[in-house]
């Protein structure tokens, strides 16, 4: 493996940062994040988008963002690599950051693409992942389009691709990428013991140094009602995370939906905790779980309602919310978004 930069976020770095930037922050148990985080789901799997990406990163840093959220799948894994490229030329080249100061986060779970090897997911399955024993056909999950895994098998070989395109010993946040692809296939009972299986091999991977804390990343899971298929349980999650790693495991963090179009993580009462039912962000604070949230912006669909800045200025005013992940490939959206993070 080429040079990878070791550390992790840390408290006082991470606040230090945030301070002399003037930008507001939130504090979790092991470092601060600004409320605004950027964003890598959306463009193009080409040069252009991605040498936008990496300016817009660099501006980000620059303007006080310190926290990054990407996934093994987006881009082609485009994404992943040009953050670890701006890593690199931040931290090594041109040392004008500290990893300490930087919280990093992707995802697993929906199988990927490698554009760069000009593998589509259908190949990147037979030719890599079903090859090399990665993965066996038994253990894919396929809900309509989409293909999921939970082996803790492809997990190992994910942690070490994402590590490898982001140039880091150490990942902040790993999230296993939404879940419910393969809770419906699968049903509730066996889901839940998978998940249990997989929390366990991750809790090995904070052991080993390669991710510090672990979480899950949604889609519609956490906000549907309990009726609903695909529902995904915040206090099974915990109890999984219980059984997989004792009272000191290192399930931490979940990612969900919350935009002005899609508000049931504050307004639906749908997640049961000690026999109480509470909203989605209620129970996720309750049970010790920070909460990150995903299209705040709808792909730019809700800005036909409201601007940008008093979107977000809204929902990272929203108890519960940790920070919003904003994605901006633009270097005016980043100027233009982090004016809602200044002290």
């Amino acid at each position: 493996m080429a040079q990878m930069i070791p550390g992790h976020a840390q408290e006082e770095d991470s606040k230090a940062f945030l301070q002399r930037r003037g930008i507001l922050f939130r504090k979790t148990a092991s470092f601060f994040v600004s409320p605004l985080a950027l964003g890598t789901h959306l463009g193009e799997m080409n040069g252009e988008d991605s040498l936008r990406y990496q300016e817009a990163i660099m501006h980000a840093f620059n303007k006080g963002i310190n926290m990054i959220d990407t996934a093994l799948n987006y881009r082609g894994m485009r994404s992943e690599r040009d953050i670890g490229i701006c890593l690199m030329k931040a931290i090594v080249d041109v040392a004008v950051l500290r990893r300490e100061e930087l919280v990093i986060s992707t995802k697993a779970g929906i199988l990927p693409g490698d554009i760069d090897a000009g593998l589509v997911p259908k190949d990147y399955l037979q030719n890599i992942l079903l090859k090399r024993e990665i993965i066996h056909p038994e253990d894919i999950h396929s809900f309509r389009h989409h293909r999921h895994v939970l082996s803790p098998s492809y997990f190992d070989f994910a942690i070490g691709e994402s590590r490898k395109h982001l140039n880091l010993e150490t990942i902040d946040i790993y999230y296993v990428h939404n879940p419910e692809y393969s809770l419906i296939p699968l049903g509730e009972r066996e889901f839940y013991r998978q998940l249990v299986r997989l929390f366990g091999r991750l809790e090995e991977q904070v052991r080993q140094g390669h991710i510090r804390f672990y979480g899950i990343a949604t889609w519609d899971g956490l906000i549907s009602s309990p009726a609903a298929e695909g529902y995904l349980s915040l206090e099974k999650l915990v109890a999984c995370a219980r059984e997989a790693g004792g009272d000191g495991h290192h399930c931490a963090f979940i990612q969900l939906p919350y935009s002005p179009g899609r508000l049931a993580a504050a307004q639906m009462k749908n997640q049961q905790v000690k026999g109480k039912w509470l909203t989605a962000l209620e129970a996720a604070t309750e049970l010790g779980l920070y909460i990150t949230v995903s299209a705040p912006l709808q792909a730019g669909r809700a800005l036909v309602r409201d601007d940008a800045k008093t979107i977000l200025s809204g929902i990272i005013h929203t108890d519960g919310i940790l920070a919003a992940m904003v994605g901006m490939k633009q270097r005016e959206h980043v100027t233009e978004n982090t004016s809602v993070i200044l002290s």
